[in-house]
């Protein structure tokens, strides 16, 4: 089927802007460190997002929790045994914990919230000009300048707890790059710790 020069340069252009936007963004996991000594999986996890708002906390906690038991994993959220009046420190989770089947506990904190100037060229790069009678692309439509903006960036830290000796056994790091949404972050942050942590026999 033919197609006019002028179709197909609109058709680029927003295959352009397409690509443009589909490499911002994402959920990466940075960093990533396990006890060298520990030999064995937990079976019952506390689930702890930290944060400032009790809509986030419960938000991750449930997501978190619900993720796991999707893969034979139980799991408790800690706002079921933490009440958002409780002081969240080792003593309250020591606390909470006592008496019941949880052996680990799993914390998420953001230690730093940014914001970055990121410049991105034009993905087809500067061979594209001349003019639309002559079959190709216009450089008034796409040129090599490309464009710069400012995006969130949001470093999550998460640290697992053996509950017996209260001791740090694993910890990852993620970085999520122009989230749209709480929902997102979440979502990719859960995805990316459950997979490392099948793979580091931290679950099974």
């Amino acid at each position: 089927m033919f197609i006019s020069v002028k179709n197909f340069i609109a058709l680029l252009f927003l295959l352009v802007i397409g690509i443009v936007i589909t490499s911002c963004g994402g959920t990466s996991l940075t960093q990533s460190w396990k006890e060298t000594e520990l030999s064995h999986a937990y079976k019952h996890l506390m689930i702890i997002g930290v944060s400032d708002s009790q809509q986030t906390r419960q938000i991750y906690e449930k997501h978190f929790v619900a993720e796991l038991k999707k893969r034979n994993v139980m799991a408790t959220p800690s706002f079921e045994l933490i009440n958002s009046k409780q002081k969240m420190n080792r003593e309250t989770v020591v606390a909470a914990i006592q008496g019941t089947a949880i052996d680990a506990v799993l914390v998420s904190y953001l230690v730093s919230a940014d914001a970055e100037m990121k410049h991105r060229d034009s993905p087809l790069g500067a061979s594209y000009s001349g003019t639309a009678e002559g079959s190709q692309i216009s450089a008034t439509i796409v040129t090599n300048r490309g464009r710069s903006r400012t995006e969130e960036v949001f470093t999550l830290k998460n640290d697992i707890y053996d509950a017996q000796s209260k001791t740090l056994v694993w910890s990852a790091q993620t970085r999520t790059v122009a989230p749209e949404s709480v929902d997102e972050v979440v979502t990719e942050v859960t995805d990316l710790l459950i997979d490392r942590m099948f793979s580091d026999g931290i679950v099974k």
